[in-house]
């Protein structure tokens, strides 16, 4: 008999989740060492800041099983490019720590449940502190014992730094990457995209500037040549949602330390010269601020563009049935109903009323109608498209357009709403069921001469009055001219 061992078991998670830790770590911390002659005069460590990244964007607890395995592979990178062992372990235990530390920070103790915030931000920058503290101090005796000259404070000052621009670079862009899709989009600037059409160049164009910023920096030298990206940026978060601003942030962090490795320097002199520490030091310094301000500045942008939102949001819905409120709705009916060109089939809107339901109130209390009202509402969201409005006008009694519906596929639109409300069931202090059922007035923007949303309305009242006189749970069409019997043809009756 054949058996089929699947990876979702208890047993196999810890085993999977070790193994692309490890691998991770082995590649990241193999890669940074291939690099770092580039990044040697500003000490800068990608490594440690990534793969903390990516296990805080792990969503599952990181096992001790999966720490293990990681230590080993970050001491194993280096030993695989010639470094002696002893060395190669205790830098590789250095980072584990740091790593170790900055994850309990952010996933256990100080979680980052909102990176659009500024004092997400801030944890962030704080956590990548304490963790450069921590492999600065964890690798200190390690350097002492195994160099024949131990390294000065000033060096091992410019290493935390180091460390600690890792963290600042690198953390905030990769847990903002995108997973399905690019999270905590700022719908602010939407509109603003870095990646837009060939003709949006003033889309462009706070990336264009720092680029040129970037140049006259090399260019120009001095003091003051960092001031000039510096200011760019901030235009950059200002203009940018905070992903881009991060990602723009680290390409003009690189490049100056890029551009500081390969020679490029603040003050005249001779560029092949041997720069004192406190120099570089004061170079990691300005970096650091390069980052730090605009990312703040992002992320402050973005809390307000979502406290707008959330304003806008409470504003135009209601609290209960988070349907659109009388205002919003009667706006958005507006829009619809004057839109140039008129679409093909025209707008449908629909009056809808809950049945009975002053008589639910009465019976089974003000809780059980809150109740009933805002099933019915997640109901009629769920089952309309998703350019409809759905909207409150008032009590028991809603309201739907339907932009772009014929009058018959209106008709069916209201069937199918009707059929899922008197599918509803509600249990309350007894086992029979609460039932519910809806009425409703159906009207239509070609049935008259450019009618405007207050006839509408109207119509669509009539002929909800209409439903609720033949018996209830039921659509009825308005119809200016038509008798009795004729409008009893027109009307879709379904008895309870």
């Amino acid at each position: 008999m054949s058996q089929t061992i699947s990876l979702d078991t208890n047993p196999s998670r810890p085993m999977l989740q070790a193994a692309w830790v490890s691998a991770a770590a082995f590649l990241l911390a193999l890669a940074s060492l291939l690099v770092q002659p580039a990044f040697a005069g500003a000490f800068l460590w990608p490594a440690n800041a990534i793969l903390a990244g990516l296990l805080l964007r792990h969503t599952e607890p990181i096992r001790f099983l999966a720490w293990v395995p990681l230590g080993a592979a970050l001491a194993f990178a280096r030993f695989s490019l010639g470094i002696a062992w002893p060395r190669a372990l205790a830098d590789g235990l250095a980072d584990l720590a740091g790593i170790w530390v900055i994850w309990l920070i952010l996933a256990r103790f100080w979680p980052l449940d909102n990176l659009r915030t500024p004092r997400a931000v801030l944890r962030m920058l704080l956590a990548g502190l304490a963790a450069a503290m921590v492999t600065a101090a964890a690798g200190l005796p390690a350097r002492f014992l195994l160099q024949a000259a131990p390294a000065s404070w000033e060096a091992v000052a410019s290493g935390w730094l180091g460390q600690w621009l890792g963290y600042c670079i690198f953390l905030l862009p990769v847990l903002l990457l995108p997973k399905m899709e690019i999270p905590g989009i700022d719908r602010r600037h939407r509109e603003h995209g870095l990646l837009r059409g060939p003709g949006a160049w003033a889309a462009r164009m706070p990336a264009l500037l720092l680029a040129a910023s970037l140049v006259l920096c090399f260019l120009l030298g001095g003091p003051g040549a960092l001031l000039l990206p510096f200011a760019a940026l901030l235009y950059c978060a200002h203009a940018y949602q905070q992903w881009t601003s991060a990602w723009l942030a680290l390409l003009s962090a690189l490049g100056v330390l890029l551009a500081f490795g390969a020679g490029w320097t603040l003050t005249p002199g001779d560029p092949s010269a041997q720069w004192p520490v406190w120099t570089r030091i004061s170079l990691q310094v300005g970096v650091l601020l390069l980052m730090t301000v605009p990312l703040l500045m992002s992320s402050a942008l973005a809390a307000r563009g979502d406290l707008i939102v959330s304003l806008n949001r409470a504003l135009d819905h209601d609290d209960l049935t988070q349907a659109l409120s009388r205002p919003a709705f009667t706006r958005g009916a507006q829009e619809y109903l004057r839109r140039i060109p008129p679409t093909p089939y025209g707008n449908g809107l629909m009056m809808l009323d809950i049945d009975h339901f002053k008589r639910l109130n009465d019976r089974h209390g003000h809780a059980a109608g809150d109740n009933v009202l805002s099933e019915f509402s997640r109901t009629i969201r769920e089952a309309i498209r998703p350019e409809d409005l759905f909207g409150r006008l008032g009590g028991e009694e809603f309201g739907v357009v339907l932009p772009d519906c014929s009058l018959e596929d209106t008709a069916e639109i209201a069937e199918r709403l009707r059929v899922c409300v008197e599918k509803i069931r509600l249990y309350y202090d007894s086992d029979e069921p609460l039932r519910i059922t809806v009425s409703i007035g159906i009207a239509h923007d070609r049935q008259g001469p450019s009618p405007n949303l207050e006839t509408l309305l109207s119509h669509a009242d009539q002929a909800l009055y209409q439903a609720k006189r033949l018996g209830r749970n039921r659509f009825c069409i308005y119809r200016a001219d038509a008798d009795d019997e004729a409008e009893n043809r027109l009307t879709h009756a379904v008895r309870a």
